[in-house]
């Protein structure tokens, strides 16, 4: 059975937003679609999901947002600064260049600079967006069940019509 539900909700300074949806299929396939910085949470989501439903093909869309600027460590790499200014002098030499303290050129060197982010709280991460599975969970069987409310109507009424016939 083909069926559709949708959670947005905002959790300990994140919007969350899970879309599932599924069509016919003999046996459970998951498939994710979470940024790769989330990418922890795909097992935890296809094994919560799998309480609930047991066949289909299942697409499972995951957005988190978070409200907060994430902080950061910027961290430089001497080594290949020094190695961009002294190819920068050496060109200036050999060419008769103006050699001028241009950081703005060194800083487009986007190769110097690293930036590490704290790393995440991942079971703080997955208790948020539970809730929010849930909520879509909810709604994806309610649709499930209107749909199959539906066919046993069409297999009933087709039923009737060729033993009345």
């Amino acid at each position: 059975m083909t069926g559709y539900g949708r959670a947005v909700q905002s959790v300990a300074g994140m919007t969350v937003t899970v879309e599932i949806k599924s069509v016919n299929h003999r046996f459970f396939e998951f498939n994710s679609k979470i940024y790769r910085a989330y990418s922890f949470l795909e097992e935890k989501v296809k094994a919560h999901l799998q309480q609930y439903i047991s066949r289909g093909k299942v697409d499972c869309f995951i957005q988190i947002e978070t409200e907060q600027v994430e902080e950061g460590v910027v961290q430089i790499n001497h080594s290949l600064a020094s190695g961009y200014i002294a190819a920068i002098k050496e060109l200036c030499e050999k060419y008769s260049l103006e050699m001028n303290n241009n950081v703005e050129l060194l800083t487009s060197h986007t190769d110097i600079f690293t930036v590490k982010k704290a790393p995440a709280d991942e079971e703080g991460i997955w208790n948020a967006v539970k809730g929010v599975v849930d909520e879509a969970v909810k709604s994806f069987i309610a649709m499930r069940e209107v749909e199959g409310a539906k066919l046993k109507a069409d297999v009933l009424s087709r039923a009737d019509t060729i033993l009345n016939e």
